[in-house]
């Protein structure tokens, strides 16, 4: 090949890449420019990024949050403090209405509501949170014995998780209904997250006092909406559906969807993040470990202080504890709380209080088969093992409506 034919192919190599230059200034000329195709790109290399690592974190953020509302709830030093933090803050002023609490290792934040007079700063040792001033925090090392019992004993459940702490909320406090709803894509969450609070209630209550509808668990046949409402001695309905007519006075109510009247509105996203409507806007509670923790849980919930002029709590028949299997999501040097009289004292769970001794524990009750609140086919995190022997929607006492 003689130097003239080199010369004409590094000519025609030019040539075409001179080509391919200019048409490619011209198509991303007509897409917006060159800064338009880097945001582009950066977009999309981002969202498939996402899409690919979405489902690894998720995973983390489940078995993260299981390991610590689990431990949360299986402290009965957690309940109650909690109960005793709401009633201390009802007694700060006038005024003053705790309807939640974000209870912690070493903190318990209390939600109150309350005009702007009775908002101002708390004395202490009460602190007000930096970002929003109703949510009050107080070291459960300072909680002291309530002078009086409260009027209205709270009556918590556990509604979900946020930044490492329990989001407790008082069902007795604030309007007579709560409304659990989301996006039709959330619809399944919002209704594992219904029946995770309806075995809290069935589990913390009385029998007797918690009347469940048809509708809210696959595996319960329960009366009808109007007719649960309208059972004598109950406390609290739980329904799958609004009601189509008033609320009885006195009576608390728990549906799927946004009831008439006045409601506390829980909004579940896809994501499995829930709003408290009316609380501070900081508060994302995770509900995506709730339903798997309170079934792992519900034996060791304590019962819940009577209110006034409720009918006294039937004493169950002592039965001996029975140790349930170890739980693979306790770390390596995590005691596990359900082991029995022999298991190692807990120290993690509470940095400011003991665990309480032995008799002074909730009332052992056997441990049941079935594990999850939520229902759901095919989904290991709500759905209830087929091999359960009870037909409620508590897996601790489940009776009929």
């Amino acid at each position: 090949m003689t130097s003239s034919d080199v010369m004409t192919t590094w000519l025609g190599l030019a040539g075409v890449l001179i080509v391919v230059l200019a048409v490619t200034h011209w198509l991303v000329r007509r897409g917006g420019g060159w800064k338009a195709l880097v945001r582009r790109t950066r977009r999309e290399v981002a969202l498939t990024a996402r899409a690919f690592s979405g489902p690894v974190r998720t995973e983390l953020r489940y078995r993260r949050g299981l390991r610590v509302l689990v431990r949360l709830l299986r402290d009965p030093a957690v309940w109650t403090d909690a109960e005793r933090a709401t009633a201390l803050a009802a007694d700060v002023r006038p005024g003053v209405r705790p309807y939640g609490v974000l209870a912690g290792p070493r903190w318990m934040g209390v939600l109150v509501a309350a005009d702007d007079t009775a908002l101002s700063v708390p004395p202490e040792p009460w602190a007000p949170d930096e970002d929003d001033p109703r949510l009050w925090w107080i070291g459960r090392a300072d909680l002291t014995d309530v002078h009086d019992d409260p009027a209205v004993p709270p009556l918590l459940v556990c509604a979900g998780l946020d930044a490492g702490n329990a989001v407790l909320l008082n069902v007795r406090s604030g309007p007579p209904a709560l409304s659990v709803h989301g996006p039709s894509r959330a619809g399944r969450t919002a209704r594992a997250v219904l029946q995770a609070l309806a075995a809290q209630l069935d589990r913390r209550l009385p029998d007797g006092r918690v009347g469940i509808a048809a509708g809210v668990h696959p595996r319960y046949q329960g009366a009808a909406a109007g007719a649960t409402v309208a059972r004598a001695g109950i406390e609290v309905a739980v329904c799958a559906d609004p009601l189509e007519r008033p609320l009885p006075t006195g009576l608390r109510l728990l549906t799927l969807g946004v009831a008439r009247g006045r409601t506390r509105l829980l909004e579940v996203d896809p994501e499995a993040w829930l709003t408290v409507h009316g609380a501070p806007a900081a508060a994302r509670v995770d509900v995506l470990p709730l339903a798997r923790a309170v079934a792992r849980a519900l034996p060791a919930l304590p019962p819940c202080p009577d209110g006034p002029g409720d009918q006294e709590a039937v004493e169950p028949p002592e039965t001996a504890a029975v140790p349930g299997p170890a739980d693979p999501d306790l770390l390596p040097d995590e005691p596990d709380l359900e082991a029995g009289a022999g298991a190692v004292e807990p120290t993690g769970v509470s940095a400011t209080r003991p665990s309480p001794a032995p008799a002074t524990e909730p009332r052992p009750v056997p441990v049941p088969a079935a594990a999850p609140a939520g229902g759901g086919e095919g989904d290991d995190d709500f759905a209830e093992p087929a091999g359960s022997g009870t037909t409620g929607v508590s897996a601790a006492s489940p009776h009929a409506s």
